[in-house]
């Protein structure tokens, strides 16, 4: 259906609105919205317009002889109707190409420091939704004494994530005892899942006649107490503080708090998360979308990250509602694709020899 001249200029004023308030944090009155459009409008025909927006439920006027503010569903508009992304600045596509140079030992201190770099960028508060052991595939279990009745167990999977958890056992145990252990492990389990490889385990468990009873009992009661700490994933928040510079926070001390225990506790939020990442590709939520308490005046872009076509996780940024989406979801999407790269690179090392 083709777009007639009055929805062209009504949704160019809704998108004007919105792109002054992201700027100014302030409401937005005709007179500023003619002189920023440009077009032989007056004063008059956008007031007409905007009076239209908010019997829409697109805009809201704070107060009488205020300016006129996005709502959600208005936010929801404009996101929607982004088709352009944003071309990141010189500056912002070098600093870019330096998180593509980010490696450690660790997927941990690797996931830290990617979030702190796009909290830099941003300005916002970032999040990195990180795969734990639980989700990975086994590439090596070491297993070695530290006591008399404590077991270092380490877990070694795919795309270079470690667990390691010191267990206490029942039964001393002896450090050939340990490497024997680990030596079945690693000769008949590795490569499975961790879910199939307890599995395995308990069906090995009745074959009552099997010569290696002994090893496979005392294999899944070690991996299961190991594994009895390990998260689902894990949850990095960095930058923080970038959210109480902004006027909506700053100027609403009981605001902010509450937004900060709910960025302390978390478990809604992964919960969120989660769910939106079974869709495999980049959700934003605005407002009352995120349907949690406390942040109700905050939106979130999340994109997903993985290896092989497979979602590992996810990153991005939160921030107040008056976000600059258009340049966030440019600067969350360009991460995420780097963080995928990274691990499809570490995953290819292993196999080159």
């Amino acid at each position: 259906m083709a777009v007639t001249d009055f929805e062209r200029r009504r949704n160019d004023i809704l998108e004007t609105i919105i792109e002054a308030y992201i700027s100014t944090a302030s409401p937005v009155g005709s007179e500023l919205i003619s002189h920023k459009m440009r077009q032989g409008l007056s004063s008059a025909t956008i007031r007409n317009v905007m009076a239209e927006l908010e019997k829409e439920g697109l805009l809201e006027q704070p107060h009488t002889s205020a300016g006129r503010v996005p709502t959600d569903r208005g936010y929801r508009v404009y996101v929607n109707s982004l088709k352009d992304t944003c071309r990141l600045t010189p500056d912002e596509a070098e600093r870019l190409g330096q998180i593509a140079q980010l490696e450690g030992p660790e997927l941990e201190r690797f996931f830290e420091d990617v979030g702190q770099a796009l909290s830099r960028l941003s300005r916002q508060a970032t999040f990195v939704l990180a795969p734990t052991v639980r989700q990975s595939t086994i590439k090596q279990i070491e297993l070695m004494p530290v006591g008399l009745r404590k077991l270092l167990c380490v877990l070694v999977g795919q795309e270079a994530i470690i667990a390691s958890h010191v267990v206490e056992i029942e039964e001393p145990i002896s450090r050939d005892e340990a490497l024997s252990l680990a030596h079945f492990l690693n000769t008949e389990l590795v490569g499975l899942p961790i879910a199939e490889l307890l599995q395995s385990l308990e069906r090995r468990l009745l074959a009552v006649n099997d010569s290696l009873y002994y090893l496979v009992k005392r294999s899944l009661t070690i991996l299961e107490l190991a594994l009895a700490t390990e998260p689902t994933e894990h949850f990095y928040v960095e930058g923080a503080a970038y959210l109480f510079e902004q006027p909506e926070f700053r100027k609403d001390p009981l605001k902010a708090h509450e937004l900060l225990r709910q960025l302390e506790l978390h478990q809604e939020l992964v919960m969120r998360m989660r769910h939106d990442l079974l869709a495999q590709e980049t959700t934003v939520r605005i407002g009352r979308e995120v349907a949690i308490d406390g942040l109700s005046d905050c939106s979130y872009i999340l994109a997903p990250f993985g290896i092989h076509q497979t979602v590992l996780g996810g990153i991005g940024v939160l921030g107040p509602r008056r976000m600059d989406y258009r340049r966030m979801r440019a600067l969350v999407e360009g991460v995420a694709g780097l963080v995928t790269e990274a691990l499809s690179h570490g995953e290819s090392e292993p196999n080159d020899e």
